[in-house]
């Protein structure tokens, strides 16, 4: 390999990651908006941040050790895949509680100080992110429980009633 193709190897691998990297920060910043519209506490910001910021990092190592001939683009995908679902089976309950807590801030069935009952636990929502929701009980106690948890329910918003009944007058 000649010193010019070297330079204009390294040229490219340069732009590849500054322009992947400006994109990746262009879709962090818009996902950062979005939560923040929504009122989503900052610390579950801060994780889809990270993780984007992580999937961003594990491509652009991916594709510059392919670039550098150090893999072949199978022995890539392959080594992809057996990392990805290794880290969706030891996430499995991790992933479940941020999907649920998703779909809990997004159909905006609980907000913070909601009084909520499920099961024999009634409480006013204190906290809410995308893995747990803490509750404050008439006792003063604080419980923190998994999203799946709710989302699994069945669980009575007992302050959101008008709100509720307004958001499934609107879907008819």
């Amino acid at each position: 390999m000649s010193g010019t193709s070297v330079f204009a190897l390294l040229g490219g691998l340069a732009a590849f990651v500054g322009i992947s990297l400006l994109i990746s920060l262009i879709i962090i910043k818009a996902i950062s908006n979005a939560a923040e519209r929504s009122q989503l506490p900052k610390g579950s910001i801060r994780d889809v941040q990270e993780g984007i910021f992580i999937v961003w990092l594990a491509l652009t190592v991916v594709w510059i050790l392919q670039s550098l001939g150090v893999t072949s683009f199978l022995s890539s995908i392959t080594f992809s895949g057996i990392i990805g679902l290794g880290i969706t089976l030891a996430l499995q309950s991790t992933l479940t509680n941020l999907f649920s807590g998703i779909w809990l801030l997004r159909e905006n069935v609980l907000r913070l100080g909601d009084n909520i009952k499920i099961m024999s636990l009634e409480g006013t929502v204190i906290k809410l992110s995308f893995r747990s929701t803490w509750l404050k009980t008439s006792e003063g106690h604080i419980v923190i429980m998994s999203n799946s948890t709710l989302y699994n329910g069945p669980f009575t918003n007992l302050t959101a009633k008008e709100r509720l009944s307004k958001k499934f007058e609107n879907k008819k």
